[in-house]
């Protein structure tokens, strides 16, 4: 058990490590091409998922603790962050008010459902269950906004992006499912204690393709808008 607890800590940190760099990364590519919409709210959903996972890891995040849920609610805003604007990313425009107002009222559902998850007796798995659901629907909403936009511009980098939004979704969901049938008396908490450390190194392993998709993204696109832009300056040049 204490080789567990040493690994969960281990991959919590590689986690944490992952996104950093994800986030540099982000910011690192804006810096180059600053036209490209989403990528400055991609770098501020990974910095917010960051905060969330130093916090859940800090001596005063215990299971009965306020921080925790405060802690996930910031992770579940990096991820509605991203999906938002990834709609905004296809429509080509970025709409930093309306991104707030909608990421809040996200942020409000997730409290929601932790709300009445401990009306509900799931005692300390009130905050893994809600938390868990919506970084799993939230991971499948991306998945279905990244190819959704594919049909309008083409971009290659989207697909693996996108198998990359299913597979997080996908684990996440099963992770909550998991918990539900823990809490039910189905499946007995060793079994879901020893499935953690799977479901967490594929959240890191997805978090890495998913940041490393949305930079390429944002690359392929720009590259192609100065393309576009350095070819209509060609046609307008007179011709003798």
């Amino acid at each position: 058990m204490l080789l567990l607890d040493l690994n969960v800590k281990a991959l919590y940190l590689i986690g944490g490590i992952v996104m950093t760099c994800g986030a540099g990364a982000a910011l690192l590519t804006w810096y180059h091409h600053r036209d490209a919409p989403g990528l400055r709210a991609w770098a501020a959903a990974l910095l917010l998922s960051i905060l969330g996972v130093l916090i859940l890891r800090s001596p005063a995040a215990v299971p009965t603790s306020w921080i925790i849920p405060v802690a996930n609610a910031m992770i579940v805003s990096g991820f509605a962050v991203i999906w938002l604007s990834l709609r905004q990313f296809n429509r080509g425009h970025a709409d930093a008010a309306r991104l707030v107002v909608r990421t809040a009222g996200v942020v409000a559902a997730y409290l929601a459902l932790y709300g009445i998850a401990s009306l509900a007796g799931a005692g300390p798995l009130a905050t893994a269950i809600p938390f868990s659901l919506f970084l799993g629907l939230l991971s499948i909403a991306a998945a279905h906004e990244t190819w959704q936009g594919r049909a309008h511009d083409g971009l290659r980098s989207r697909l693996p992006t996108a198998l990359a939004f299913v597979g997080l979704g996908i684990a996440r969901v099963l992770r909550a499912c998991m918990l539900i049938l823990q809490v039910a008396d189905v499946l007995p908490p060793e079994t879901v204690a020893s499935l953690h450390p799977v479901v967490l190194y594929a959240t890191i392993v997805l978090v890495l393709a998913i940041t490393y998709g949305l930079v390429l993204m944002a690359n392929e696109g720009a590259v192609r808008r100065d393309a576009e832009l350095f070819a209509d300056r060609q046609s307008s040049l007179p011709t003798n």
